[in-house]
């Protein structure tokens, strides 16, 4: 019976969202939980709210809300990007791609810091600049831009306190709604987020992503993409501003969970979902 339900909303959803077809041929079978949220930088409304409220792990896509808290202080003259911190053992992460091996006591740069941290989804850097902040501030940079069911609880692969269900949670209308006002701002807008330049710098460090492997491996044509992935046994989260300086851009955000036995497939169809969806957004 639940599954009948959920196909039945799933359908309704997707109609109404005129992906057609072949689109719910692809959503419908996704191996686990799936949220979407799509929408044009122009319209005051999303053209794709599937499941945009539902709670789910966040894994790396909440270092966008760091990087918010990051940028304003610097907005604030509070701090330089030429600034260093101290990296502390307990923040440091085995296999962070800059920051992994980084000796106890070292030092490093803010801007250093936040383009791992980004571009790389570097856990030690992410760590560095949560303690920096603190957990509560970066909450409260959540709350002042009113993304209600964005919450950091954890450290970056804190796995003790995952186990005993402390996670880091968000869901996908709050992150669409945090690029919208990075990519606003960043086209001299008026942003809550930051000032143009802050904005302007946050769209810059994620152009640089490295990790390419959901929407814009999904998205065909050649245009630039700004994204920030999530990454978990079980999670494959990704939030991108899509041709940010161009005529028609817009944000995409794919949020999912799913057993791990089914990576590739759940791989494979979020990539065919951003594919539909760039479609439809022209």
């Amino acid at each position: 019976m639940k599954r009948r339900v959920f196909l039945t909303q799933a359908t309704q959803v997707l109609a109404s969202a005129a992906l057609g077809a072949a689109a719910r041929a692809v959503w419908l079978p996704f191996p686990g939980r799936l949220a979407i949220f799509a929408q044009r930088l122009r319209d005051a409304a999303p053209f794709v709210h599937y499941d945009a409220d539902a709670l789910f792990p966040a894994a790396s896509i909440i270092k966008l809300v760091i990087l918010v808290g990051i940028v304003r202080e610097i907005d604030e003259r509070r701090l330089r990007w030429s600034d260093t911190f101290v990296v502390r053992r307990p923040e440091i992460v085995a296999g962070s791609e800059s920051f992994g091996s980084a000796p106890s006591g070292s030092r490093a740069s803010v801007r250093r810091l936040v383009d791992a941290m980004i571009a790389q989804s570097d856990n030690t850097a992410g760590n560095v600049l949560a303690d920096h902040l603190s957990f509560s501030r970066i909450n409260g940079v959540a709350e002042s831009l009113g993304l209600s069911r964005t919450v950091m609880r954890r450290h970056f692969m804190d796995f003790a306190a995952r186990a005993r269900g402390v996670d880091n949670t968000t869901c996908a209308a709050d992150i669409g709604a945090l690029l919208l006002g990075i990519a606003r701002g960043a086209r001299g807008g008026a942003s809550a987020v930051a000032g143009p330049q802050g904005c302007r710098a946050m769209m810059n460090v994620m152009l640089a992503q490295e990790d390419r492997e959901t929407i814009p491996a999904g998205i065909g044509r050649h245009v630039p993409i700004a994204n920030k992935t999530g990454v978990l046994d079980d999670v494959r989260n990704d939030a991108a501003v899509v041709d940010p300086y161009g005529d028609n851009p817009y944000v995409l955000v794919l949020l999912s969970q799913f057993n791990p036995a089914m990576t590739q497939r759940a791989y494979a169809l979020l990539r065919e979902d951003a594919a539909r969806i760039d479609l439809r957004s022209r």
